[in-house]
């Protein structure tokens, strides 16, 4: 099978590749607007052929792949709209689904029924195709998002597909992601941001940058993540990050009063339940025993 890839990035190259090792794409196409990330993916061997154009990245295609900025898919869909052959299963990796889904809905036509988005829950904090990898999909999750009008032929396509990859896929509605993601990684992705900017509206941030050790790196460290791409996030699920928004500023006001008041007990029991439920997610490894552990 040919897959047409149309964006090179970190998770477009890197989905592209899982993909294509596994054995779901013989050959792969590959279109970004900035023509040397095209190359580079062919010459990592994660793509075939780097094109000029989505119409000539389209020719003989049997799966189509949009991994661009959330707010740049709907012209993306309108290209693969006019140009993709007819049966070819359509899909995007976008953070967002509810205005992604619109905008494929208003622009693929006939073709709506091909469509079949899946959100792969996996990246790092550093864009571009030199950063992907064919195993960053391992046991990560992908998120299917089937609504009314995707045949079930493409939503089943897609779904083996990141399976071959790797990722363990899970069923949602679009509403359902939006609101989770908004909270567990949209609203994380404004904070880093905010923080670090925070501190360079004040006085002496260099200095005071220069003293930042493993905590401050690893609260912030999604801050260096693509601006261009969670600009988009940002405005097209605005009304679900706003609402985790107005949740987080309710909370972070009572801690506030709870540290004002030196209430000791409320900020131990604020502490400690954030605590514990953050290493019941992510337990912590048991540390690596050289020898027979005796000096």
């Amino acid at each position: 099978m040919n897959l047409c890839l149309i964006g090179s990035g970190l998770i477009g190259a890197s989905a592209a590749w899982a993909m294509k090792n596994a054995g779901v794409f013989d050959r792969v196409r590959v279109f970004d607007l900035s023509q040397q990330s095209a190359v580079k993916a062919c010459e990592m061997g994660i793509a075939d052929e780097a094109c000029g154009s989505i119409e000539k990245a389209l020719e003989g295609a049997d799966a189509v792949m949009a991994a661009v900025p959330v707010l740049a898919m709907e012209s993306v869909f309108s290209e693969i709209g006019k140009y993709a052959p007819p049966c070819a299963y359509i899909t995007d990796v976008g953070s967002t689904r509810t205005a992604v889904i619109a905008a494929a809905s208003r622009t693929l036509a006939d073709k709506f029924c091909n469509y079949a988005p899946v959100h792969p829950i996996a990246g790092g904090e550093m864009p571009g195709v030199e950063y992907a990898r064919a195993e960053l999909f391992e046991r990560a999750r992908a998120i299917s998002t089937p609504e009314p009008g995707m045949g079930q032929e493409a939503v089943c396509f897609w779904e083996h597909a990141w399976a071959a990859a790797g990722a363990v896929v899970v069923r949602m509605s679009a509403a359902e992601h939006d609101e989770i993601f908004a909270s567990v990684s949209h609203l994380p992705h404004v904070l880093s941001y905010a923080m670090v900017d925070s501190i360079l509206q004040t006085g002496h941030a260099e200095r005071k940058l220069s003293f930042a050790g493993a905590g401050f790196r690893d609260f912030t460290r999604i801050a260096a993540s693509s601006p261009r791409m969670w600009t988009d996030i940002c405005i097209a699920n605005r009304d679900a990050i706003l609402s985790s928004m107005d949740a987080f500023e309710k909370d972070l006001a009572a801690l506030r009063r709870i540290i004002e008041t030196k209430d000791e007990k409320g900020l131990m029991e604020v502490f400690g339940r954030a605590s514990r439920s953050r290493r019941a997610l992510f337990p912590s490894r048991p540390p690596v025993v050289v020898g027979n552990g005796k000096n």
